[in-house]
């Protein structure tokens, strides 16, 4: 079983506000899906940062961190998901 470091994911949500949710299966990102997310972060020149892993109504969802709203944009038009927003 994968080790999670919440103290850092949870640093991560307060540092890169501007957060993504996407759904993912049970056993995660699949190979070639991994692949592409890290060539999107090297295409802009930013470090992958995730946050926490959250399971609502049964889905599992997974979080990437982005210091711009821009970039979260651009993740969520390329991959899916949405811009979590804690207050609704």
């Amino acid at each position: 079983m994968l080790k999670r470091d919440w103290g850092k994911q949870l640093t991560n949500e307060g540092k890169y506000p501007h957060i993504v949710e996407l759904a993912m299966r049970a056993d995660g990102l699949d190979v070639e899906l991994n692949r592409r997310m890290i060539e999107f972060h090297q295409s802009r020149q930013i470090q992958p940062r995730h946050g926490r892993r959250t399971i609502r109504d049964g889905e599992i969802y997974y979080r990437w961190c982005f210091p711009d709203l821009a970039a979260a944009h651009a993740f969520v038009e390329r991959f899916g998901g949405s811009l979590y927003e804690p207050n609704r």
